[in-house]
C-alpha cells in the first residue's frame, strides 16, 4: 500500500506517549500530577502520574480544571479569590505555545520519523500512530480493523482472577493471562478478546485501560469532554483510505485490565460524554482494537 502522508496537523501538541501526563489543579490552587480516568458531571476519578493504584476520587466542585498535555483546559469552575478582581479585565489573548526543549538523548538520524495521525506500514506492520516518543521514531499504532468478542469464553461460575490488573501496558496484562493460561491448563481460546489481538502478530495486543481511555482522548482532538468532530473524521477517512474500520463513538472496547470483581472486565470508549470508564461481565461481546507498540 502506497504510503499515506501524515494529514493531521492538530495533533503536534498531543501527548507523546500513550498514558500521558494531566495536570488536575484544585480551586485551592494545588496542582497535582494525575492521569484522568473518568469525568462526570459530579466527581473525577484518578490515579497519581505512572501509578495504578489506588484510585482516587474528588468532587467537581473542588476542581479549578484539568490541563492536558497538549495545552487543551476543561474547566470545571472559578477558583476561591484571594485579592479583588480588577474593575475591568481584558479579554485574555491567545498565547503562542513554547516549543518544546530537546533532549539530549541521541537519536538515529536516519530512523524514519511518524507524527500523530499518520500511516505506519513496515515490516508488515500496519496501523495509526495514536502516540509518539523519541521524536517520532517511537510510538504506539492502532489496528486498521477491528472486531467484536467476549473478555473470556469460559461459564461465568468458573470465572476467576487472572492478575491482569495492570491499568498503564496491556503488554503486562497480556504476559499475565499467558502465564495464567499455561498455570490453569487453559486455551487462548479461552480468551477470545486478547486471542484476536495476538493472532495478528508478534507484539499485537489488547491494550490496558488508560491506553483505550487515551485514544478517546487524541481521536476526540485532546479533550476527554469535548470533541473536535473533524479531528475524527479525518482519524476515519484515513482508516477508510487504508481498507480499514472506521472508529466508532458509540461503541464500548474493551481493555485488557480486569475488574476488581474477577468476574467484570474494564472498557472505555471515543465519545466525549462521560462516564468514560465502566465494567461489564467478562462473557459480554464488545469492541476491540489491538495495539502495538514501535
Amino acid at each position: 500500500m502506497k504510503r499515506i502522508a501524515t494529514f493531521i496537523t492538530l495533533f503536534a501538541a498531543i501527548c507523546s506517549s500513550a498514558v500521558a501526563q494531566d495536570m488536575l489543579v484544585k480551586r485551592n490552587g494545588e496542582k497535582m500530577r494525575v492521569t484522568v480516568l473518568e469525568v462526570t458531571k459530579k466527581k473525577i476519578k484518578f490515579v497519581r502520574h505512572l501509578t495504578q493504584m489506588p484510585v482516587y476520587t474528588l468532587p467537581i466542585s473542588d476542581i479549578d480544571y484539568i490541563e492536558y498535555p497538549d495545552g487543551e483546559r476543561d474547566t470545571f469552575g472559578k477558583p476561591a479569590k484571594v485579592t479583588p478582581a480588577p474593575a475591568a479585565t481584558p479579554a485574555p489573548q491567545p498565547v503562542a505555545k513554547a516549543e518544546p526543549q530537546r533532549t539530549a538523548t541521541y537519536t538515529d538520524p536516519a530512523a524514519e520519523r511518524y507524527d500523530i495521525g499518520s500511516y505506519y506500514c513496515k515490516d508488515g506492520i500496519e496501523g495509526i500512530v495514536i502516540a509518539t516518543t523519541d521524536g517520532g521514531t517511537h510510538g504506539t499504532i492502532i489496528s486498521i480493523d477491528e472486531a467484536d468478542a467476549a473478555w473470556t469464553t469460559i461459564e461465568r461460575k468458573q470465572i476467576t482472577a487472572t492478575g491482569c490488573t495492570d491499568r498503564i501496558d496491556g503488554r503486562v496484562n497480556m504476559k499475565t493471562l499467558e502465564e495464567y493460561i499455561s498455570r490453569n491448563n487453559l486455551s487462548w481460546s479461552d480468551f477470545p478478546a486478547a486471542n484476536w489481538c495476538r493472532n495478528k502478530g508478534e507484539g499485537w495486543y489488547l491494550p490496558a485501560l488508560n491506553e483505550i481511555w487515551q485514544l478517546g482522548t487524541v481521536v476526540n482532538g485532546g479533550s476527554r469532554t469535548s470533541a473536535r468532530r473533524e479531528v475524527r473524521r479525518q482519524y476515519n477517512s484515513l482508516l477508510k483510505e487504508c481498507n480499514g474500520k472506521p472508529l466508532n463513538p458509540l461503541m464500548f472496547y474493551y481493555s485488557s485490565t480486569e475488574a476488581t470483581n474477577p468476574k467484570l472486565a474494564t472498557y472505555s470508549h471515543c465519545n466525549p460524554d462521560p462516564p468514560h470508564t465502566g465494567e461489564t461481565s467478562k462473557t459480554d461481546r464488545l469492541f476491540i482494537r489491538a495495539f502495538h507498540r514501535f
